[in-house]
């Protein structure tokens, strides 16, 4: 036999609750609730909506990769100009994953590229989409692979190994390093 909720509360519960000021004491969302003002409902009261943590570099680590790369495309050579995200990113070679890693070198310049274009277009679009094409050139590299010690082949510098103060060298680093 299906009892209604009114015949499955108390009428000590339905009093208790009246009581307490529960405007309809047949309503158990009392506790947490705040009413609707225009129904008089009892609702939860909204989320405090927490804001995404910015997992990328910070704006010193972005100029300087920029400095290095001579504000070029890594992969086209192309002079970067207009809105960074759209027309020009700065690109982690090792990826970072969805929702970022907690890897210290992620963010830094040897593991940072500026391309032309989004990740869906220009030569950030390719890199994105053909990354085993784009890894013997190293604009690509493994998730297990330490950038330091990864050489790119740079459009403005040649092959080089990114260092971490924000340069480049043509000598292969100490793999200690």
């Amino acid at each position: 036999m299906n009892r209604s909720p009114i015949q499955r509360m108390s009428a000590k519960r339905r009093a208790a609750l009246a009581e307490a000021g529960n405007s309809n004491p047949y309503s158990t969302l009392t506790y947490g609730t705040w009413p609707d003002k225009s129904t008089g409902i009892a609702r939860r009261p909204p989320s405090p909506t927490a804001r995404p943590v910015y997992t990328g570099p910070d704006a010193t680590t972005v100029a300087l990769v920029i400095e290095r790369d001579q504000g070029r495309c890594v992969r086209c050579g192309v002079e970067q100009t207009g809105e960074r995200g759209w027309d020009w990113s700065v690109q982690h070679r090792r990826a970072r994953g969805n929702g970022g890693t907690r890897r210290p070198d992620t963010n830094t310049a040897p593991n940072l590229i500026l391309l032309c274009g989004s990740a869906t277009t220009g030569c950030h679009g390719w890199v994105e989409s053909e990354r085993e094409a784009a890894r013997p050139f190293g604009w690509a590299i493994l998730s297990t692979d330490n950038p330091a010690l990864k050489p790119i082949d740079h459009a403005v510098h040649g092959r080089v190994w990114l260092t971490g103060d924000g340069g480049w060298t043509t000598t292969e680093p100490a793999v200690g390093a």
